[in-house]
């Protein structure tokens, strides 16, 4: 097992920068989960964040309630509305041939519809990444996840989504311990967020110190999901070195800007976070 330091030379080679020939399709397509009202925040914050890194599309699955606020606040992004299962495998059947980048759980609401939706987003689309209430919906239904979870796969809980999956592992552990254990039982993905964030896959484990105390606030890990999200692909990065450029360019943003920091600061700082790492 290799254990790496965080820095852009282990994955700025592979970064997908835009080029001139470049289009919406060739950039990729990626379709988000949320949907939930009263955290329409989370999903907005992801979305944005995935596009303005540089994939070519994003389309937001949402319901009738949140589709109108959705197309007032964020009118670049796609949404469908979609409010049963039934009509999600049918949409995404069709979907599957040109999108293979899914993110679940930035404002999606912890509950079993959101459990249904996100099993059904693993067993169709090639890419996913887990984030928020898409684990949390798991919670005391850790093995019915673990089998939907491969080396296409990326899980990215903070420390209290990582113990209501995985309660047996003790919370006394590092990062890179727990990370360690947590490939033992599973050979997929997981980006363990913390002071020390730690990227861990089956044949190696990235540490993360490019970060900074500000990144301690509400809507920072949406915006980390996105930035993963939009880097992801069979002609982009593979998914460890997708979530290690993404922690540091998050954390290079928020160093940047020092004290006060919000999460709509993150997205803000993208562009010129992408300015430095071009140089």
């Amino acid at each position: 097992m290799k254990l790496l330091k965080n820095t852009p030379k282990l994955w700025l080679k592979k970064f997908p920068w835009k080029k001139k020939s470049s289009n919406k399709y060739s950039r990729g397509r990626v379709l988000i989960l949320g949907g939930q009202k009263n955290m329409i925040g989370a999903t907005i914050l992801a979305a944005e964040a995935c596009l303005r890194v540089g994939v070519g599309s994003v389309k937001i699955i949402c319901t009738k309630e949140t589709l109108p606020i959705l197309s007032q606040k964020f009118p670049s992004a796609l949404k469908v509305e979609i409010n049963n299962i039934s009509f999600l495998k049918s949409f995404l059947r069709k979907e599957r041939k040109t999108t293979v980048v899914a993110l679940a759980g930035p404002g999606a609401g912890k509950s079993s519809k959101t459990m249904k939706f996100t099993e059904e987003i693993l067993k169709q689309i090639k890419y996913v990444i887990l984030d928020a209430d898409s684990l949390n919906s798991f919670q005391n239904k850790t093995k019915k996840l673990l089998k939907y979870l491969d080396k296409n796969k990326l899980i990215t809980p903070h420390q209290t989504e990582f113990h209501r999956l995985f309660p047996s592992i003790k919370t006394n552990l590092s990062n890179k311990e727990k990370v360690l254990k947590f490939l033992k039982i599973c050979k997929s993905n997981i980006l363990l967020k913390g002071n020390t964030t730690v990227i861990g896959s089956p044949n190696k484990i990235v540490i993360n110190k490019h970060t900074s105390s500000e990144l301690a606030v509400i809507g920072s890990g949406d915006v980390l999901a996105g930035i993963i999200t939009s880097l992801v692909g069979d002609k982009k990065m593979s998914l460890n070195e997708a979530a290690s450029a993404a922690t540091w360019v998050h954390g290079d943003i928020a160093k940047r800007h020092g004290r006060g920091l919000i999460s709509e600061d993150l997205v803000k700082g993208i562009p010129s976070a992408l300015q430095r790492l071009k140089k």
